[in-house]
């Protein structure tokens, strides 16, 4: 069953603006079985440009109208059109537009607050799109009366859904085929001790984001670690990330976002479910180290690899792989540590075709990234400290968020919400492992 070609390719290439978008056709759609694996030679690894200038594909997939808050206290109407990898809108004549990366968030906030003109801004349904890494954050509502309380409720969880799964779909295209490992590569002496491994992007810089293959070892002494390797040959060890009892790993909070850190390094996983036994398994080594256990026997990491091998069965749903796509992102030039290619070449060997060349800038086109603090000056972007632990929101109202959640839970199985408005610690986010 083939359940991505025909409602990408749509959304991509856009074949009547009024069509109805359906994203649960797009996203969180997986074929029957995993799909084959790449049999292509892997040399290096992916990275991809995270940038937020990036041309936005075909036609929207939604249009309307909606306020957008200022950080001057001005509350505009604006038509916000997204697309399948991005939004944009005009703000005083002029046209703004923002691709997408794994490394961003939609989430419902409110704020009772009243303008200098005197705009009741408590009267307005919000949610946020924040570009975190980017520094950059928008605010959009949608005005209620009372009698109109509940349309505009469900109108802001339409564009929070919708949002959201552009976002998934960004995310998951960038991944190639693969499944969740537990057994060590057998010629590869470092892997005798995986836990779980697994591909995760990695928020490398503003700029730069990549693909890469993430080993989680159990504790041993007073520490255990996360190797990163270039791919899942685990030939080369891009870095290790030490963990210990007193480590930092949180979640970001937002609507079907699936980005975590491991202390100052910020990952994307490809599914929901994923990051969550990403979390529980290294919030178990830290309970491990915490209670000073000793290095796990032999036997107990066979153990250890059979309950998660068994967790990801009795959801095997949730850890199913995506059908192949194309990436959503522009390839970056970044040369592999062991590739030795031109750079007219293949360079990471997931993909068998050439990275396509940026287009040359416009000189008539202002740059996009500067736009950042041009939009703060003009008030409709408000900037936000890259990479922060915790993503404070403006006086969620959580049983409104619940609320919404709840109007949208036919149109989105799968979408989870955490109104708490913090960081998430990893523990107790689900049963644990052994």
């Amino acid at each position: 069953m083939s359940v991505l070609s025909t409602p990408l390719c749509r959304c991509i290439c856009g074949s009547n603006r009024s069509d109805d978008f359906d994203p649960s056709r797009v996203v969180d759609a997986f074929a029957d079985d995993e799909p084959p694996p790449c049999t292509a030679p892997m040399h290096g690894y992916l990275s991809y440009c995270a940038t937020t200038d990036q041309p936005l594909r075909g036609v929207p997939i939604r249009e309307g109208g909606l306020w957008l808050l200022s950080a001057e206290e001005e509350v505009a109407m604006v038509t916000l059109s997204l697309y399948v990898n991005g939004f944009a809108f005009t703000h005083k004549g002029r046209e703004h537009s923002f691709s997408l990366s794994p490394f961003a968030l939609v989430r419902n906030c409110k704020f009772q607050a009243t303008t200098s003109e005197g705009i009741d801004l408590s009267d307005f349904k919000c949610f946020k799109v924040s570009l975190f890494t980017q520094g950059a954050c928008f605010y959009f509502g949608v005005r209620a009366t009372k009698a109109e309380e509940r349309e505009a409720e469900e109108e802001r969880s339409r564009w929070v859904i919708d949002i959201s799964r552009a976002m998934r779909l960004v995310t998951q295209s960038l991944f190639p085929p693969f499944s969740i490992a537990c057994e060590p590569v057998d010629t590869v002496a470092l892997t005798q001790r995986r836990l779980l491994a697994g591909y995760l992007l990695h928020h490398d810089d503003m700029t730069i984001a990549s693909v890469l293959f993430c080993e989680l070892h159990p504790q041993g002494r007073d520490h255990g670690k996360l190797v990163v390797y270039e791919n899942e040959t685990c030939q080369v060890v891009v870095m290790e990330i030490c963990i210990t009892e007193r480590s930092t790993c949180c979640e970001k909070v937002g609507i079907s976002c699936s980005c975590f850190s491991i202390e100052d390094h910020l990952f994307s996983t490809r599914t929901l479910a994923e990051r969550k036994l990403w979390l529980r398994a290294i919030s178990n080594v830290k309970v491990k180290l915490q209670n000073r256990a000793p290095s796990p026997t032999r036997e107990e990491l066979v153990d250890y690899r059979h309950a998660i091998r068994e967790h990801i069965r009795m959801s095997k749903a949730a850890f199913q792989g995506q059908a192949p796509m194309d990436a959503l992102l522009h390839r970056h030039p970044k040369r592999s540590t062991q590739s030795g290619m031109d750079g007219g070449e293949e360079l990471r060997g997931f993909l068998l075709a050439p990275p396509p060349a940026p287009a040359a800038p416009d000189p008539a086109e202002p740059n996009k990234l500067g736009d950042f603090g041009e939009a703060a000056k003009s008030g409709f972007a408000h900037g936000e400290p890259p990479l922060s632990p915790s993503d404070p929101v403006e006086a969620e109202g959580t049983e409104e968020a619940r609320a919404a959640m709840s109007a949208a839970a036919g149109a989105s199985p799968r979408l989870e919400a955490n109104s708490s408005g913090r960081c998430a610690p990893a523990s107790n986010l689900a049963p644990r492992t052994p």
